[in-house]
Formats: C-alpha cells, structure tokens, sequence
C-alpha cells in the first residue's frame, strides 16, 4: 500500500516535470522531408498554415493517447492548420504506414530522417510538440500530451487576436 502511494506520487511529479509548455518565438528554418509516400516536401510549403510539429514514437502511451485530439483538431482546421508526425522511434517506413493506418491517423507522418528529426534542436522527451504561426515563428514548445482544448487555445486563440 505504502509502496503503491510512493509510485503513484512519483507518477504525478514526473508527469508534471516533463508536460511543459513555453513559448519559443524563433523563426523555423526550412528543411526539406520525405513523406511515407517518398515524395519530398520542404517545410516552407505549409507557410501561411498554423502548423503543429509533433515529435512520437509507436511505442510511446503518450504518444499514442494524443493522437485522436490530434486527428480530430486537424480535420477541424483543415483551412487553417496542419499537423506533422515525426517519428522520433526510428520505425521502418512500413511499421509507420502500418502504424497510421490502425489508429486512422488523417495527418502526415513523417518517418526518422535526421533533417526532420534535428529541425527544432534535440527533442529529449516525447511526445514534444512545436506550434508554428502562420509566419513560420515559433509560438509554443509543448512536452507532453498535448490536447484538443491545448491546440484550440494556441491556434484559434491566436488567430482572434
């Protein structure tokens, strides 16, 4: 019982250690990716979109417990929003087809590929989100789950002001 209540405490601590949010407002660099269909794209092309870059791996709860607020927020704001899965567990391009096609994930998925993966700087935990204004300034560093009502607050909220 005693040893129950120490790990669920330290449960709680870890979780609040490593779900942080702050607001970074760097301009992105540009790189280039390549898509689960080998098509290349560069970041660029989503400028003018808000666009949240989420760091994840196949075997991360986390990642996996984000994933449906994710999809839904990006069918949601389909004009105005997209979403991009790096895969930061270095699976095989088909683990990760195989991957979105189980859980119907709508957005793309970006297999490992080191230009993706070091874009922002090293990602130490995931889930790790970065949500990028329609500008390409880097409006919030998110490490954790990140939410429907998170992405709600940070986007839709912006785009008011």
């Amino acid at each position: 019982m005693k040893s129950t209540k120490y790990l669920l405490t330290l449960t709680l601590l870890f979780s609040l250690l490593f779900t942080t949010s702050s607001g970074a407002n760097e301009m992105v660099n540009d790189f280039v990716y390549t898509d689960l269909e080998g098509e290349k794209h560069r970041f660029s092309d989503h400028k003018g979109k808000w666009i949240l870059v989420n760091y994840w791996a196949t075997y991360c709860p986390p990642c996996l417990a984000e994933i449906p607020d994710i999809n839904r927020f990006a069918q949601d704001n389909k004009k105005n929003f997209i979403a991009l899965g790096i895969d930061a567990g270095d699976s095989s391009i088909a683990e990760v087809k195989a991957f979105k096609k189980k859980l119907g994930i709508q957005y793309p998925l970006i297999s490992s590929q080191e230009e993706a993966l070091l874009a922002f700087g090293i990602v130490e935990a995931i889930p790790t989100s970065y949500i990028i204004s329609p500008k390409g300034e880097v409006i919030d560093k998110h490490v954790g789950i990140i939410t429907y009502i998170d992405l709600d607050e940070l986007v839709n909220k912006k785009t008011a002001q």
